[in-house]
């Protein structure tokens, strides 16, 4: 999408091509001078930068805390006693997470007991020393796009789920489902860890659901696992927007996206529970651009309207 909108503004962009393979390095010529980034065209020389520590989760959590911005409740923990204590005085279910990753890697959901608090423990672990263990909140996972500290974009994301008719499986349901998918969403494969995400809410595959009653199948969002993106930036109540515009403010980097969860998005934050739940430094903005529903949001007109802006500090 960055080249569709450089192409159309003018401007020349070329990438990196190492034995025949392209990578995410380019170069863009805009009025003159020549650009060079990875990934997105962050200033080199912004007077202030959140590059290297926005992906902390745990940082992340502290600073908006600090500004009075509403987040996931709970903490950073290394060692196993404290993240029990703090467990014990969570409302259940909880989530925990490497302090460090993306994409849901080594993240568990839906931990109600002991027991499966140490063995998420332990796979947050394998990726991180430090993991982060917060209150499940409900509702959608939404990513707000920051460009230049506005909100450019609201996306929204469901896991793949089923619904019951109180008659077929959840496996005879998920093959339903596969045969009735979008095209532009991926089977639900089902895996050992699907398996084990649904007996942690007391399914197995062979568990009939009732009429009407939806689960979900993983903790991974998107049409990449079979769920779905749906673009929400007209609908979204204009309480929010000043909200993360102030967490923007906070992390001080103009490229951005903050992942929160919230049950409505078309109505005002202060009468649900709601909160941030991590930031992302390189935002994948061609999901507002190809949308699964709702109308695509053209955010790479954003960014190159922030580069040129900006052309002295890179």
């Amino acid at each position: 999408v960055l080249w569709e909108e450089a192409k159309a503004r003018g401007i020349k962009l070329q990438s990196v091509v190492i034995f025949g393979r392209e990578n995410d390095s380019f170069r863009a010529k805009i009025n003159g001078k020549m650009i060079y980034f990875s990934g997105l065209p962050r200033p080199e020389y912004a007077p202030v930068s959140a590059e290297w520590w926005m992906d902390d989760k745990g940082l992340i959590k502290e600073k908006l805390l600090k500004a009075d911005i509403p987040v996931a409740q709970g903490g950073v923990f290394s060692r196993y006693q404290p993240l029990l204590k703090k467990f014990q005085e969570l409302e259940k279910p909880v989530i925990i997470k490497p302090r460090l990753g993306s994409r849901g890697r080594h993240t568990t959901t839906f931990i109600y007991t002991e027991e499966q608090l140490k063995q998420a423990f332990k796979i947050a672990k394998q990726l991180c020393h430090w993991v982060v263990m917060e209150e499940h909140l409900l509702g959608g996972v939404f990513r707000g796009t920051m460009i230049d500290g506005k909100l450019a974009g609201v996306l929204r994301a469901y896991p793949p789920r089923v619904a019951g008719d109180g008659q077929r499986t959840i496996r005879e349901l998920i093959d339903i489902k596969n045969q009735n998918r979008h095209p532009k969403v991926r089977e639900v494969v089902i895996t050992p860890e699907m398996e084990i995400f649904l007996s942690r809410n007391n399914y197995s595959l062979d568990h009939v659901l009732s009429n009407g009653k939806t689960i979900d199948l993983s903790e991974k969002v998107g049409a990449s696992y079979g769920g779905v993106s749906i673009e929400d930036t007209v609908i979204t109540h204009p309480e929010i927007k000043p909200i993360l515009e102030n967490a923007a403010a906070v992390i001080g980097d103009p490229i951005l996206g903050f992942d929160f969860i919230i049950e409505k998005i078309d109505q005002s934050p202060h009468t649900q529970k709601w909160g941030i739940i991590e930031c992302n430094g390189v935002p994948f903005i061609n999901l507002h651009h190809d949308p699964i529903e709702g109308q695509p949001n053209n955010v790479a007109k954003y960014v190159w309207e922030f580069v040129e802006k900006n052309l002295n500090y890179y």
